[in-house]
């Protein structure tokens, strides 16, 4: 996660770029995406499936002896992999990334995003355990700027998440993001921050 001086660098990033534009910027950061609890319950009962195929083959075993083991085996291993180091390590990439994806949308709508009087807000979410970034624009937004134009903001984001330089990728993508929403819909007469500059810490 990210300090005290982080967060204060990357509202005031915000707060400059949206002097430029009547767009509106908010930054969601979350440990992670999801707990993932049952993976480990999964693991441990495929293990689990599989190893009277290991057992039978080199011992004579009782129904009864079997069983024993099974649910002894079962108990140790969703006990160990539950541990956050382990529990994430055994969650496949496109299971994170498709919860990571879920969770910027469950964002932006819990962050009331959508509310802006013009449409014209974005989240910047990332999900650290994933290391994922995603940016979600309004729909008064993606009316004028495609999703392609976002692409280069993201990868750039999801490299300085991956060498652990959040605070420099998210005044990064601000700061671009701005830039493109500054040429799109620069400041109106008139027009009030609608959504607060903040880090979101999840």
């Amino acid at each position: 996660m990210i300090d005290k001086i982080d967060e204060e660098r990357i509202a005031a990033a915000i707060t400059e770029v949206e002097k430029k534009t009547s767009g509106e910027i908010m930054v969601v950061i979350g440990r992670s995406a999801s707990g993932y609890h049952l993976v480990p319950i999964v693991w441990a009962a495929l293990i689990t499936l599989v190893l009277p195929m290991l057992l039978l083959p080199i011992f004579t075993l009782t129904a009864r002896r079997l069983y024993e083991i099974e649910w002894i085996i079962f108990g140790v291993l969703a006990f160990v992999l539950s541990f956050g180091r382990y529990r994430f390590r055994l969650v496949p990439g496109w299971i994170k990334r498709g919860r990571a994806h879920e969770a910027a949308r469950e964002q932006f709508l819990a962050r009331r995003i959508s509310y802006t009087q013009a449409r014209t807000g974005i989240l910047i979410y990332i999900a650290l355990a994933e290391r994922f970034a995603e940016l979600v624009p309004d729909a008064g937004i993606s009316g004028l700027i495609d999703d392609a134009s976002w692409k280069p903001v993201i990868e750039r984001l999801r490299m300085r998440l991956r060498e652990g330089r959040i605070a420099d990728g998210l005044i990064d993508a601000v700061e671009s993001s701005g830039a493109m929403l500054a040429a799109k819909f620069p400041p109106q007469s008139g027009h009030n921050n609608e959504l607060p500059n903040k880090v979101v810490l999840l």
